[in-house]
């Protein structure tokens, strides 16, 4: 390999590290953690120095940016594994267990895969061994430390899972680095009435889960992401949810039916038990019926459900306004306080009063047949009588 690529490599990697500590410090998102390091390797001409500058930031969904810079370039953090906090009887000391994956010359004849396994200590300082192989993509390496997937991830117990120590084995020790910084809490953009942030990365699925009835079905067989949209085919039923709650907002998507028109619906405010239909008020999307309202587990005061059905109804206001199959219509869906309205494609088509459920997660539902969303925007409303 030559100089200038180990050079990169490592301080690439290094990009990544002081995000970590931020988070051990129990420290709440969104931040920036702004810093400088040093790496030291092994080549030809002995051992070499590397120092260099970072920037890494962290949003509210968990999901994250930065990049390393010297002479030599920059790059973008591919994905984090990092274990719970280990917490020792001298006061403020504390360790945790990190890998973290970066692709150097992704779009290359010859990728490599840089990864940083290591331990965090204390709070500004951190030891670990660099490593490297070549990787193809989808290859068990790749997939096992999470290549393409930026979100951090957070193990439950104190190890790392056994497919990321069975890939680290494949890699070669090539060098160790320290970081020290300091980070700035940002003003969340949940904080004030009318801040606008994106659910949707236009990427991958980070900041939702999903669930699917049959529970041994693959996850990717149903929902993905292609060309800047979701795309789910529609089996087996389930849906595509938020990792986080909301409760007075004003969501806004888009949908379009690919193919032969179906059945689907936007979640709002759902919880309790996870199953094909959860509590929660659902904006209907079945063809021609993009506006009704079903009350699943919740009430509301303009039921036109018949007197003992398990769900609360009513229909829209107007005729249907949903475009011609293919294409892209817009929703728009206001909760604040027990009122819930809907606006499709511009026209006010609902709005249930009374609603008896407060918060809860946003979710996509998968209902026979493919459906497309993209460009799902929430916007937080604090002010609530």
């Amino acid at each position: 390999m030559k100089r200038s690529m180990q050079t990169v490599v490592l301080t690439l990697i290094a990009v990544v590290m002081m995000g970590i500590p931020c988070m051990a410090q129990d420290v709440e998102p969104p931040f920036t953690w702004e810093g400088k390091g040093q790496l030291s390797f092994i080549n030809q001409g002995g051992i070499e120095d590397i120092d260099f500058q970072f920037e890494l930031s962290i949003d509210e969904q968990g999901m994250f940016e930065g990049q390393a810079s010297n002479e030599e370039g920059t790059s973008k953090i591919k994905h984090v594994f990092y274990t719970d906090t280990k917490q020792y009887d001298f006061p403020g000391f504390f360790s945790r267990n990190l890998v973290i994956a970066l692709v150097i010359n992704e779009y290359g004849d010859n990728p490599l895969l840089a990864v940083l396994n290591g331990r965090l200590l204390v709070d500004k300082f951190f030891y670990g061994e660099e490593m490297l192989t070549r990787f193809k993509e989808d290859s068990d390496i790749a997939k096992a430390l999470g290549v393409g997937n930026p979100q951090a991830t957070l193990m439950e117990d104190d190890e790392l899972p056994g497919n990321v120590k069975s890939a680290l084995k494949k890699c070669i020790p090539f060098g160790v680095v320290k970081i020290e910084g300091d980070y700035k809490t940002e003003v969340s953009r949940e904080s004030k009435d009318g801040d606008t942030i994106s659910l949707f990365n236009g990427r991958n699925l980070d900041g939702w889960t999903v669930w699917l009835e049959e529970a041994n079905a693959d996850p990717e067989s149903t929902w993905k992401v292609h060309d800047g949209a979701i795309e789910c085919t529609g089996n087996p039923t389930g849906f595509l949810r938020t990792k986080k709650q909301y409760s007075n907002f004003k969501l806004v998507l888009e949908w379009r039916w690919p193919e032969k028109p179906g059945n689907s619906g936007v979640l709002l405010r759902m919880g309790g038990e996870e199953k094909a239909w959860p509590r929660c008020m659902e904006a209907q999307l079945m063809h021609k019926r993009a506006g009704d309202f079903i009350g699943m587990g919740c009430r509301f005061n303009e039921n036109k459900a018949k007197q003992g059905s398990p769900i609360n109804y009513t229909p829209r206001m107007k005729a249907s306004n949903e475009k011609e199959s293919g294409g892209w219509n817009t929703y728009e869906m206001t909760c604040k306080g027990d009122t819930i309205e809907a606006s499709v494609n511009g026209e006010l088509q609902n709005r249930a009063t009374g609603v008896n459920i407060t918060s809860g997660y946003i979710g996509l539902q998968s209902e026979g047949v493919p459906i497309m969303f993209r460009n799902i925007k929430l916007t937080v409303l604090r002010d609530v009588p």
